[in-house]
């Protein structure tokens, strides 16, 4: 039995940590987003109730299926830079829509069955962006 190729070795000990601190970046990111769309109680309002940020969710969605891309443009390194740029721009909005599927939020930020509202007068900040299920609230 021959010896392993000590560079195909290399290459593969490195594909595995990119994929690993890819998987990692991809949970914080998806965290984050989860905190910024719905607040510390969570999208169901126990404890403090939900404190929405629909369009930092939105940032949150995007930022997470950027954060795969660097791994699906190393991989497709020898193909045409046509062929990376879709890749590229495949692989945000497959992210992205992972995100919303995992964190169960619509392309507008909030939360399912919730759609994109502005905060009343009683709100913490009066006009900011929130999320109601109520088909009444003021867009």
């Amino acid at each position: 039995m021959p010896a392993p190729d000590r560079g195909r070795v290399r290459r593969a000990a490195v594909l595995g940590v990119a994929v690993l601190l890819t998987v990692v970046a991809y949970g914080l990111a998806l965290a984050v987003t989860g905190f910024l769309a719905c607040g510390v109680s969570g999208c169901g309002g126990g404890g403090f109730g939900p404190a929405f940020s629909p369009g930092e969710a939105q940032v949150g969605l995007l930022v997470s299926g950027l954060v795969l891309v660097p791994v699906v443009v190393w991989l497709l390194r020898r193909h045409g830079r046509l062929v990376r740029l879709g890749a590229g721009v495949g692989t945000v909005v497959l992210g992205a829509l992972l995100a919303m599927a995992l964190l169960d939020l619509g392309p507008d930020g909030c939360p399912s069955r919730q759609e994109r509202a502005t905060a009343g007068p009683e709100a913490f900040e009066p006009g900011s962006a929130t999320c109601s299920g109520d088909r009444n609230a003021v867009r």
